[in-house]
């Protein structure tokens, strides 16, 4: 009997949490909503005009990207000696002369690419005054057109900084 008594005491505690409580409850029944139709598709999608840009967010959007070419195209060309400056001065000593050297000319690289992160900066701008402009009414699908310019510099913005990553690896 003392052995069954500790389950019928769980028991016991157990069924009381199922015990209902006096209180006003929500029912559980559907709500009037639940009945209805659910949300029903279009019968047709309207497309969007023809997208273009502006003369003017045309003209920004090319000189951001030939910006951005010759920055990268700059990048590139210097890259070579920059690695050559990196590879002799990994496991010098902090501060030495070959360290500074190739710090120095990590810096100068870095400073190349600087044209290309402010037209990424430039495309972001445009992107969403071209959002905004879609908001708006105007512009259709011009967001998307900039989107897609703005696409190959972000490619070469992460390209120059994954290298730079690399080089910085190697000298620390």
């Amino acid at each position: 009997m003392i052995a069954k008594t500790p389950l019928l005491l769980l028991t016991i505690i157990g069924l009381s949490g199922c015990a209902m409580q006096e209180g006003d409850f929500p029912s559980l029944a559907k709500r009037p909503f639940e009945d209805g139709p659910t949300i029903a598709e279009p019968d047709s999608v309207v497309a969007p005009p023809a997208a273009s840009l502006s003369p003017a967010v045309q003209a920004a959007v090319e000189k951001a990207t030939a910006t951005s070419n010759a920055a990268h195209n700059e990048f590139l060309a210097r890259l070579p000696a920059v690695q050559k400056q990196v590879r002799a001065a990994r496991n010098s000593a902090v501060s030495s002369e070959s360290w500074v050297v190739a710090q120095m000319e990590m810096a100068a690289l870095e400073m190349t690419r600087s044209p290309s992160v402010e037209a990424l900066a430039d495309m972001d701008r445009l992107y969403l005054q071209q959002l905004q402009a879609e908001a708006d009414g105007a512009a259709a699908g011009s967001a998307a057109i900039v989107a897609e310019q703005k696409q190959g510099i972000a490619e070469q913005v992460s390209k120059q900084q994954s290298a730079i990553d690399g080089l910085k690896d190697i000298i620390r």
